[in-house]
């Protein structure tokens, strides 16, 4: 059965697909590590919430406003530095995994 599945050109090229898209997730959860600023999220509101800085080699475009909405509200930009609010614990672990953010600190009036 395996040799067979093995001789198949659509099931090497699925194998081929999912091996690519683990090696990437990989990637992703690997670059995640170290983003988020130690003391992010220690001092959350009533909801458990908190306030993040993301910080991005590149000034944000549309796009990544919009995305970055999907997980807190927009508080203003300052050149490659997002602010966001309402951010909760699971947004701080996807924003993380973002491969276009650099890294997510504590804003400046939270420290």
């Amino acid at each position: 059965m395996w040799s067979r599945a093995a001789a198949s050109p659509t099931l090497r090229r699925i194998a081929v697909l999912v091996l690519a898209v683990l090696l990437y997730q990989g990637w992703l959860t690997f670059q995640a590590v170290g983003k988020a600023e130690p003391g992010l999220g220690d001092s959350p509101d009533e909801r458990g919430r908190f306030p993040v800085d993301v910080v991005l080699g590149f000034p944000p475009e549309r796009y990544h406003i919009l995305r970055l909405q999907d997980h807190g509200r927009i508080a203003g930009t300052d050149g490659t530095t997002v602010h966001l609010r309402g951010v909760s614990p699971a947004g701080v672990d996807a924003l993380a995994r973002e491969y276009w953010i650099d890294a997510l600190a504590i804003p400046e009036e939270e420290r």
